[in-house]
């Protein structure tokens, strides 16, 4: 009988609301996961969920091609996380570097793959936060390298 009180149209609402959020964690699963292929990830990040595109542009196997589309999302998280993939290409990284964002900035000053010419261009942004954590990354890839050659690692 309480059933009866519901719409129809409420209960479908919910059952579809149910299974979108079953696809969506096995999308995210998908995207995440390192043996998925470049074409897979590529058809992912074109698709319209925040969290999918997020685990796209955070995973290591995800080609320069789909990174170079992700740089340009409105989101910021999506940004950053193309800004700290390694597999992003250099002019993909320049423009990110100038991101209006300075949350976008400070994931690429912290990165330590991010090239010696843009962290010195970081160190001297208009944020002090992104100036700081620039020229701490300096300071560590310093300390790192004269490990290195301390040990006779370079």
């Amino acid at each position: 009988m309480a059933s009866q009180l519901v719409p129809k149209t409420t209960i479908d609402k919910i059952q579809v609301s149910r299974q979108w959020n079953m696809f969506t964690a096995a999308k995210d699963r998908l995207a995440s996961r390192l043996t998925s292929t470049p074409s897979i990830l590529n058809r992912l990040a074109r698709r319209v969920n925040l969290s999918v595109q997020q685990r796209v542009a955070e995973n290591s196997s995800t080609d320069s091609e789909t990174l170079e589309l992700l740089s340009q999302h409105q989101s910021s998280d999506i940004r950053s996380a193309v800004a700290q993939n390694e597999n992003s290409l250099r002019s993909t990284v320049d423009s990110l570097a100038s991101d209006s964002n300075c949350d976008v900035r400070y994931a690429m000053a912290e990165n330590p793959w991010t090239n010696a010419i843009l962290l010195e261009r970081l160190a001297q942004d208009e944020n002090p936060y992104v100036q700081n954590r620039a020229q701490r990354t300096q300071a560590q890839l310093k300390a790192d390298e004269e490990f290195s050659t301390d040990r006779g690692l370079a």
